[in-house]
């Protein structure tokens, strides 16, 4: 296993290098590792290989760039993806339930206690999955 990601690291290829090519665009050159090079623009949010434009999330050649120039990746994340614009999208949608009827494990046993209106059937003991 160990080797076969060594391979696929390998033809895949590491950033090893980047490169300001436009200042006025924010453009950059990125090299990897196996020879591949790829470009990055920061103001379009963009990368040759088409990850970051088809995510909305930098790629790992971004991620380098924006490293490189000690900028903070939250501000380089496509707004769908953050907390604020979730808490707008499911602002009263979700709604909380009331859980004082709700039954509980014994950690001792694993038994299900309370809900005494359950039938037997369902007061067993609680197992992990079995994994064929």
């Amino acid at each position: 296993m160990e080797k076969k990601l060594q391979t696929t690291l390998s033809e895949i290829g590491v950033v090893s290098e980047v490169k300001l090519l436009n200042t006025s665009i924010g453009e950059y050159g990125v090299e990897l590792t196996n020879g591949r090079r790829l470009v990055v623009n920061l103001s379009w949010r963009a990368c040759s290989c088409k990850w970051w434009q088809l995510r909305e999330l930098p790629c790992l050649h971004g991620m380098a760039v924006i490293e490189n120039q000690k900028l903070w990746l939250y501000d380089l994340v496509d707004d769908c993806y953050k907390a604020s614009t979730q808490g707008r999208i499911y602002l009263n949608s979700i709604h909380p339930m009331e859980t004082h009827d709700s039954t509980e494990v014994d950690d001792g046993t694993g038994m299900v206690i309370g809900g005494e209106e359950l039938d037997d059937g369902f007061n067993r003991r609680i197992l992990p999955p079995n994994n064929p």
